[in-house]
């Protein structure tokens, strides 16, 4: 297992420098590397809203309960069972004593990718937009329900042609009336760059006509790649590296119409949403299936992270800001969060949500939280 020398590791978004044990190797991935730390070391952990992390982490514990004891957790960090997180969530943490409780049971790690500890984080929101259950001359752009002909097969999505399994229809194919007439429209909204970017951040809130609000969360997609449309305004030079954004993005497609929606277009990916279920009103539904905690939830890449566990992040704050150091929870996936130092936090829903997640691209590192009494790797 490559390490690197002892104190040329230098996350490079911090300025304090946690003293880090030996790593220990992980035999599912030997590019990743960890290493034992304390609580002590990491930066800001004594400030933190350790009540808020805590009430977040419950949400993990209710995913793990009704799951077997003994199913392994996915990554590729080897964290145990289910029933090895099971135990610490039937503690009884009195409020107040919740930073004691994480002191007392877990053992922090730094995480670092072939001698890398930063990654990039960025940051989503529940959008709110405006609709109706019929469609109309100002609601014209449908929100569809996932198929009844999306299937999958051998870890393939598509839908059956003569037999055979094909891709499903891309994003072209679904705008130009490939869905229409098969009863899927859940409801209409007023503008189809909402309706994108809702897909984005997957999940939304919906104002219907009569004043009453929808939830939808997200339910699949197509199986089509996912492709960046910032990237290519970047690589175009409509907009600078540094400047962009979900809002730089959204304002560039308005005044560029004709081609922003071509734009748009060549992101043959497409999200099928549902109506949350009652939950929803504490959060939207994340991968994990529970309620996202505003603030204190991260999307991750759960190829090599299990979803519900804890993370110490430290990270540039989208505001600029004093750091955004904060105990989250591994509680929801996303399409474009790729690779093992990667992260989504999930601000919320009101509008400084959106103005936070928007602009968020920071870089930052995470300490991994793990029971004392499971063994790493």
């Amino acid at each position: 297992l490559h390490a690197p020398a002892p104190m040329s590791r230098q996350p490079p978004s911090a300025e304090l420098q946690p003293r880090l044990g030996p790593p220990l190797a992980l035999k599912n991935e030997p590019a990743v590397q960890i290493f034992p730390t304390e609580f002590n070391e990491l930066p800001g952990w004594h400030q933190d809203n350790h009540g808020a992390a805590f009430q977040s982490f419950q949400r993990s514990c209710a995913a793990w309960r009704v799951q077997p004891d003994d199913r392994p957790l996915s990554g590729v960090f080897g964290l145990g069972r289910i029933g090895d997180w099971k135990k610490l969530c039937n503690i009884n943490v009195q409020r107040g004593q919740e930073k004691q409780f994480f002191e007392r049971w877990f053992r922090p790690y730094a995480v670092a990718n072939s001698g890398d500890f930063d990654g990039l984080f960025t940051g989503y929101f529940v959008p709110q937009l405006r609709g109706s259950p019929r469609p109309g001359p100002r609601y014209w752009v449908p929100v569809y329900g996932m198929p009844k002909d999306l299937v999958k097969r051998n870890g393939q999505t598509g839908r059956l042609l003569d037999g055979r399994l094909v891709p499903y229809y891309e994003r072209a194919e679904i705008n130009a009336g490939a869905l229409s007439g098969k009863g899927l429209e859940l409801l209409w909204v007023d503008s189809d760059i909402d309706a994108f970017f809702l897909e984005i951040q997957g999940s939304g809130h919906v104002l219907m006509e009569d004043g009453t609000v929808r939830a939808l969360s997200y339910a699949g997609k197509n199986g089509r790649a996912y492709y960046a449309i910032g990237k290519t305004l970047v690589d175009r030079g409509e907009i600078a590296r540094d400047a962009i954004s979900m809002q730089s993005i959204r304002d560039w497609i308005m005044r560029h119409p004709k081609e922003g929606r071509e734009l748009m277009l060549q992101n043959q990916s497409y999200v099928f949403f549902k109506f949350a279920d009652a939950r929803a009103a504490d959060g939207p539904i994340g991968s994990m299936n529970v309620p996202l905690t505003a603030g204190y939830s991260l999307a991750v890449d759960k190829n090599y992270l299990p979803l519900g566990v804890p993370l110490w992040l430290d990270a540039e704050h989208p505001a600029g800001r004093q750091r955004l150091r904060r105990l989250v929870m591994a509680q929801d996936t996303g399409g474009a969060i790729k690779g093992v130092i990667r992260g989504d936090v999930y601000w919320g829903a009101d509008k400084q949500a959106g103005e936070l997640a928007g602009v968020m691209k920071s870089r930052g590192r995470y300490f991994l939280l793990v029971p004392k009494h499971v063994a790493v790797g």
